[in-house]
């Protein structure tokens, strides 16, 4: 009888286990069927296309399928809104700008099903946090970028000046820059929209000056007196004469093809540009090869802050191939994948639309080879990650930004920077309140 049952006992073991088996082979064989899709923004990125062109090699690997659509980028958080509502996307993985983050999470798969915290520390700390939101971490940034600052260096050298390591010496350097040559010093980008991006400089003046946008209870303090003084400092570029009247209308993209087109000497903004500039059909022949950079400038005695952007790669909560997703989340996030397109890129082994300087994993940013083919800049970059802080992670930042955004803008055609910080302050108050 005891050997019966200990018969009956070894059968249903070997059954389980064969069923196990069974159920993991047909697991593996349905995962190999799946196709994923990955919504990225329009505009021909490097970084994006070379993900593409690489997905054939993880599809060889796994079996699964990898498809890629666009989105414009004006369209993408109403776009991201309206598929999670809907519970049936059309997609399973999305690229998005990193403030829309707080107000689409609840249409985002959290990650720590999926890995654990030592995972996440092969990232600098201050990209994680803009994928963090209530403890979670929604996304994985493996798309960010810190602010340097770029300048000629054949103007720097006629002129005999160096790079400006302060605020002050930025002005010195550009009252040289614009009584010695037909050269704005300077091409920032003051108009308002485009998810604030006439923000980011502003921020590292006001962080680097010991303000805060919000306080640790939600309260606007960019008002401020550290606030104002930062504040004025900047729209000063404009009043002084060392940034061109344009600037007032530029965003991004437009103050950006002023410096490449060789009407300015500096230029602040993400350092994934630096490739564009010294290698482009876009920007000026006297341009290419002649464009250096160094870190943000501080206020005198006044600690190093960076502004940081990211465009993480998120996973949508109703996406029906999760597992599938994250196998290629995780292939993508291989610190060996990221050198890799890196180093193509830098030795011309791509084609132009797959070039991508965007490193972000710490073994990476201080890799001697990586940084010897792209002169020192990832060092740079590592830097600035350290010292970077970010916007506020909260669901009301893209509004408290428009708000910010307009403010800058007013201030920049002549508006009294004291009454529009107290007013755009009283404005995000309420907005706070409600």
């Amino acid at each position: 009888m005891i050997r019966l049952k200990k018969n009956i006992l070894f059968i249903m073991l070997l059954v389980f286990v064969v069923l196990l088996t069974a159920c993991n082979n047909n697991s593996s064989e349905d995962l190999e069927d799946q196709t994923v899709t990955v919504a990225v923004t329009e505009g021909n990125i490097g970084q994006f296309n070379a993900w593409e062109a690489r997905s054939e090699q993880f599809t060889e690997e796994t079996g699964i399928e990898v498809e890629f659509i666009g989105i414009p980028y004006d369209n993408l958080l109403d776009r991201i809104t309206a598929e999670g509502i809907s519970g049936d996307a059309s997609f399973d993985l999305v690229t998005h700008l990193d403030v829309m983050g707080p107000s689409i999470s609840q249409f985002l798969e959290p990650l720590s099903g999926y890995a654990d915290e030592d995972f996440f520390e092969r990232f600098p700390e201050s990209i994680v946090e803009l994928s963090t939101y209530d403890g979670e971490i929604y996304s994985l940034p493996l798309r960010a970028n810190a602010q340097v600052l770029f300048y000629r260096e054949d103007v720097f050298e006629d002129l005999g000046i160096e790079p400006p390591t302060t605020w002050e010496e930025l002005e010195n350097v550009s009252e040289t820059i614009t009584s010695e040559t037909d050269k704005s010093a300077i091409t920032p980008y003051y108009q308002a929209g485009n998810n604030g991006q006439n923000l980011a400089i502003w921020a590292s003046y006001l962080w680097g000056n010991g303000a805060e946008i919000l306080d640790e209870n939600n309260t606007p303090v960019f008002n401020s007196s550290e606030g104002v003084e930062a504040t004025e400092k900047y729209i000063d570029l404009l009043r002084e004469g060392f940034a061109p009247e344009g600037s007032v209308s530029f965003a991004e993209q437009e103050s950006r093809t002023h410096f490449k087109q060789g009407r300015s000497a500096m230029w602040i903004g993400w350092w994934w540009v630096y490739s564009d500039f010294n290698a482009s059909d876009s920007s000026a022949e006297e341009v290419r090869g002649n464009v250096n950079f160094t870190t943000i400038p501080t206020w005198d005695d006044g600690e190093q802050v960076a502004s940081v952007s990211t465009f993480p790669l998120g996973m949508m909560e109703s996406s029906k191939n999760k597992e599938a997703a994250w196998e290629f989340m995780e292939w993508l996030s291989n610190p060996e994948n990221e050198k890799s397109i890196v180093m193509d890129s830098l030795n011309e082994e791509v084609p132009m639309d797959q070039f991508s300087t965007d490193i972000v994993q710490l073994e990476n940013l201080r890799d001697e080879e990586l940084n010897e083919l792209g002169d020192d800049l990832f060092n740079i970059g590592g830097d600035s990650f350290e010292n970077a802080k970010t916007f506020p992670t909260i669901p009301e930042w893209p509004q408290i930004s428009d708000i910010l955004s307009r403010a800058i803008s007013n201030m920049a055609t002549g508006e009294d920077v004291q009454s529009q910080l107290d007013a755009a302050a009283e404005e995000v108050e309420l907005l706070l309140q409600e």
